[in-house]
């Protein structure tokens, strides 16, 4: 009974901290919005238990509207750039704004690296890890995801 006390009220705090809607759902436990950045989160959308947001000053993530994102899930607008020298700090790091379109399902232990844009309407399937942008209507998924197919409209 504390424990969920405790996850209502640190979701509270997110919803004043970056404005986000009373028809959002923080669906579990152990959900985490994080940074000096926005994070702008469009009407009834989801989020699930142990999914993580990111957002570096300066960057913003926005999810539309209708967006289910399940557990798990980590969407960042930063990370450390991979050619240079961990013990020189400090660290260098990508930056960039990263967009979830409206009405898209994000499955579960999906990683959205900064700067990527998923278009609207679109499926990221379980365990994929998204490095690059995905147009409206996509089915993608994979290590790294790749569109499998578009949908039929």
């Amino acid at each position: 009974m504390l424990k969920n006390y405790y996850w209502r009220v640190l979701y509270q705090t997110y919803r004043k901290k970056y404005n986000i809607p009373t028809s959002f759902w923080f669906g579990g436990e152990a959900i985490m919005f994080y940074g000096d950045g926005e994070i702008e989160i469009g009407e009834d959308s989801y989020i699930g238990r142990y999914s993580s947001i990111q957002a570096s000053k300066g960057y913003k993530v926005k999810i539309g509207r209708n967006v289910a994102i399940s557990h798990y899930v980590m969407i960042y607008t930063e990370n450390n750039m991979a050619d240079q020298d961990f013990n020189i700090k400090p660290l260098k790091t990508n930056k960039a704004n990263t967009t979830i379109g409206d009405a898209c399902w994000i499955g579960a232990k999906v990683f959205i690296k900064e700067g990527v844009k998923i278009g609207n309407n679109c499926i990221i399937g379980a365990n994929s890890v998204v490095v690059c942008d995905i147009p409206d209507h996509s089915i993608c998924g994979g290590i790294p995801a790749k569109i499998i197919r578009q949908k039929n409209l």
